[in-house]
């Protein structure tokens, strides 16, 4: 299923943009944890965090069905996609930032 983890924190610069950012790409809704400036994603296992010492960078790898159209949504959007990497065996792998700057990875089973 496109942009399914296990689990992750997203950090980023600004929760309620990247929470948009995403939304447009996967479809996820957000809320926040207990008040907080912590987003969990309500319809996948995660969540967008403020950068901070304890959390200053994230990588995580979403699945996706269609790399290619994946990766132009990220460009229309403002992010960075990067070049599709065969991994053998296995399926092709994009490294992306969103429209933030914030690292990402893309990975589409063969």
């Amino acid at each position: 299923m496109a942009g399914e983890i296990n689990w992750y924190e997203l950090a980023v610069e600004d929760t309620d943009k990247a929470g948009a950012f995403f939304g447009a790409v996967f479809g996820w809704q957000t809320m926040p944890f207990e008040g907080q400036d912590y987003h969990l994603i309500t319809n996948g296992l995660g969540a967008i965090a403020p950068k901070s010492a304890n959390l200053p960078g994230s990588r995580v790898y979403f699945s996706v069905d269609d790399l290619d159209a994946t990766l132009v949504k990220v460009g229309e959007l403002g992010g960075k996609a990067g070049e599709p990497s065969p991994v053998p065996g296995f399926g092709r792998i994009a490294h992306c930032e969103d429209d933030q700057g914030t690292t990402f990875s893309l990975f589409q089973q063969s």
